[in-house]
């Protein structure tokens, strides 16, 4: 009866090392490696894509304050009017974003960039927007074109500061 060498030969380990080199080597090469242009394009949609969700999220404001049989009062006019100011500095800021005349991170003053100014604004909108009687849908909708400008916020790397 034969009995199996306890120790493989030296060619054959070499070649079963060699065998997990290649097959490493292939599983490296199917992964899909990260292409920049199509990322930059992809913001860019996105940016696009708030600018007028937020125009959207004006008409629907405007849509329900003309349909509405109801009588307002000086706050819900002001309401109305500053919502509406609002949403169209807004607006502006994710246009001047997409077609790249600003970025997010644009310094506006101090610490204050584009993308903090449109936080506050936007908060601002809510506030005036729920002071509008007819209804609180579109005060709330302008949180979808802010969240995806804070997602694309926190995907743009800030530079390290150099000592």
């Amino acid at each position: 009866m034969a009995h199996p060498d306890p120790e493989p030969e030296p060619a054959a380990a070499a070649e079963a090392a060699a065998e997990a080199e290649r097959e490493e080597d292939r599983e490296d090469e199917a992964e899909p490696k990260p292409d920049p242009e199509q990322a930059q394009r992809t913001v860019d949609r996105l940016m696009w894509t708030s600018a007028w969700l937020t125009v959207l999220v004006g008409v629907f404001l405007v849509v329900g304050i003309a349909r509405s049989d109801s009588h307002y009062s000086v706050f819900a006019w002001l309401g109305a009017v500053v919502a509406m100011l609002g949403l169209l500095a807004l607006a502006t800021a994710y246009f001047a974003c997409a077609r790249k005349r600003l970025t997010l991170r644009t310094r506006l003053r101090g610490p204050l960039d584009v993308f903090k100014a449109s936080t506050v604004v936007m908060v601002i909108v809510v506030i005036c927007g729920l002071l509008v009687p007819t209804d609180n849908t579109p005060a709330l909708a302008v949180l979808l074109p802010w969240a995806v400008t804070y997602w694309l916020y926190g995907l743009e790397k800030t530079e390290a500061p150099t000592p």
